[in-house]
This record gives structure tokens, C-alpha cells and sequence, in this order.
């Protein structure tokens, strides 16, 4: 390999770390037609294919790469990351083991195998991975992610948010453990506190779509669950009016009676939103008025305006087929 080529592949590689993977991707695939036999190379391009959302091609880089150095457990390490995107976790797991065996003392080896395991529902060969990891590496946050995702999938609520705090304390930058922990809330029914682990998981990685639809999903959830009892006060505070109107009063004074603690829970459950969670909320709630408004429009209007434009400009129907014809090939 020339010193272009090696530089290309260090190039490549903070592309990747930076999230640029479909830069990467296409570097990469420059130099390897120039190099095919490099073995990092083609790991690095499983990587690539990896962030940029592409499992089937980085199993097929990943494969390349083991063919040319059979003793790294790289490949296979990259190869069950991406077939457990696929959803081919056994094949996932005899990946991960076999990277297990040509790196046993390598921390990520054990890592790689507690996912694939835990995918697969291999619950105590994920946490057996697992502990191995823990031991060869205390000090490493993804240690502690893999093993606090292991106890929640066990069912250890308590077990998990601790492995993520700790990893948090090691990395208080770790995006992955900040979803983690979103998670553990959500496991705990506490909605507030997932909502903001799940934001501040989504601004430090902007680019990772699971943490932004995880927080989105809190967000709404809470929301629901606000106007919930809001729409419950308001419905008993009208039921309240209607009775007192009729003459009902012991009724409508029993009912007058759940406002204030009503309203108090109500109270507590907005200061317990995050701040940036109730911004989130508002833009939520906006994009689904404008949604709304948009859905509300008469067909009649819909029809007339591509009408006019169709009078503006006029093609033939033979045209119009032809164009989608062309545009289909």
C-alpha cells in the first residue's frame, strides 16, 4: 500500500468518527479499487456501510476482510453488528463468538457477543459476555452500556441504571448511555425523566435517528398524558357548572372538591418536565396544528388548484406517461 493510500484510509477512518460515513464510504471504495488486499480497509468500509444505514453491505465488506486476514476478530465483530440490524441474530451470535475466540482478551470481543447474545434472547450467555467484559475492562463506558442494556433486557431495572450512571461518570458525554437510561425511565414509567435523557441523547448525536425518535416519542407520550388531566379538569369543572345550574348542589360541590388537587398534579407534572422537553413539546403540538390545517382543506380547492395548473401548463397524456416512464428506468 502506497502512503496516499494509507493516508486515505486514515482520512476514511475520521470521516467515519465524525459521522460523515457516506464520505467515507466513497473514499474508501476509491482506495480499495486501488488496493483491494487491505484487510482494514474493508473493515473500515463495513463501518462506513454500518453508520450510513446499510447492514447487507457492511456483512459484505466485513466478509472480504476476514478473507484476507483470518486471524483479526474485526471482521467478525462488524459482521454481527450488521447482521443484527438484519434481524439474523443466531447468525449474529456465531459471529460474535467466533470473534470471541480469536480475541478473548479483548474487551470488544465480549462486548460484540453480549449484543448478539441479547439479541438473540441468549439472555445468560449475553450476561456470562458480559461480566467478562466488565472484568477485562472496568473503565470503559460502552463496557457498562452493553452490560446495563444486558440487566434491562433481564429484567434488572436497578442493575441498569446503575451500569449507565457509572458509564455516564466515565464518559459524561456518552450519548448511548444517556439513551440507555431514557430507556431504564420509560421501564419505571417515568416519563419526564426519559423525555430529557432522550433529548440530551439526540443533541449530543444529532445524526443518530433512533435517539431523536426516542425522544420524540417520550415527548408525545407525556404530552398525551398532560392533556389528559387537563381535558379531565375541564370536563369536571363543566360538569360541575351543569349541576350547580340544575340545582344539584351537594353533587357539584363534591365535584368542585377534586380541582385543587387536580389542578395541583397538573401543576407538579409541568415543573417536572424538562425545559427543553416542554420547547419540544410546543413545536410537536405546532407541527400537528399545521398537519391539521392542512388535512382540513377542501377537496374541491385541492382539485381547482391542480386544475389551473394543468391549464398552465399543458401536456398531452401521452407526455406525462412517457416522462414517468423515463423516470422509472
Amino acid at each position: 500500500m502506497t502512503g496516499e493510500q494509507a493516508a486515505g484510509l486514515n482520512r476514511a477512518s475520521m470521516m467515519i468518527e465524525l459521522g460523515r460515513h457516506g464520505e467515507a464510504a466513497r473514499l474508501l471504495s476509491a482506495v480499495l479499487a486501488a488496493n483491494p488486499d487491505s484487510c482494514r480497509g474493508w473493515c473500515l468500509l463495513s463501518r462506513a456501510h454500518l453508520g450510513n444505514g446499510e447492514p447487507a453491505e457492511a456483512v459484505t465488506a466485513a466478509s472480504r476482510a476476514s478473507a484476507l486476514d483470518p486471524t483479526s476478530d474485526w471482521p467478525h465483530r462488524l459482521a454481527s453488528t450488521a447482521l443484527i440490524s438484519l434481524k439474523r441474530c443466531g447468525e449474529a451470535v456465531t459471529s460474535a463468538l467466533e470473534a470471541r475466540r480469536l480475541g478473548p482478551h479483548f474487551w470488544r470481543s465480549h462486548v460484540c457477543l453480549a449484543q448478539a447474545a441479547a439479541a438473540d434472547g441468549q439472555l445468560e450467555l449475553a450476561a456470562q459476555a458480559a461480566r467478562a467484559a466488565l472484568a477485562l475492562a472496568p473503565d470503559q463506558a460502552d463496557v457498562h452500556v452493553t452490560a446495563g442494556k444486558v440487566a434491562l433486557s433481564r429484567g434488572d431495572v436497578a442493575e441498569a441504571r446503575i451500569r449507565q450512571e457509572t458509564a455516564l461518570a466515565i464518559d459524561p458525554c456518552h450519548s448511548g448511555a444517556l439513551n440507555e437510561l431514557g430507556r431504564v425511565s420509560l421501564r419505571s414509567r417515568d416519563m419526564a425523566a426519559a423525555a430529557e435523557h432522550f433529548l440530551r441523547a439526540a443533541s449530543m448525536s444529532p445524526s443518530n435517528g433512533v435517539f431523536s425518535r426516542n425522544s420524540e416519542l417520550a415527548v408525545r407520550r407525556l404530552g398525551l398524558r398532560l392533556a389528559a388531566l387537563i381535558l379531565l379538569a375541564l370536563a369536571l369543572l363543566v360538569a360541575s357548572a351543569a349541576l350547580t345550574a340544575t340545582g344539584h348542589w351537594t353533587i357539584a360541590a363534591g365535584l368542585a372538591l377534586t380541582q385543587p388537587p387536580l389542578a395541583l398534579c397538573i401543576a407538579v407534572r409541568i415543573r417536572a418536565v424538562p425545559m427543553a422537553a416542554r420547547r419540544h413539546l410546543l413545536r410537536l403540538l405546532l407541527a400537528r396544528q399545521r398537519r391539521l390545517a392542512r388535512s382540513d382543506t377542501p377537496i374541491a380547492t385541492t382539485r381547482a388548484a391542480a386544475l389551473e395548473r394543468g391549464q398552465k401548463n399543458p401536456r398531452n397524456p401521452q407526455e406525462r406517461n412517457g416522462a414517468a416512464t423515463g423516470s422509472s428506468r
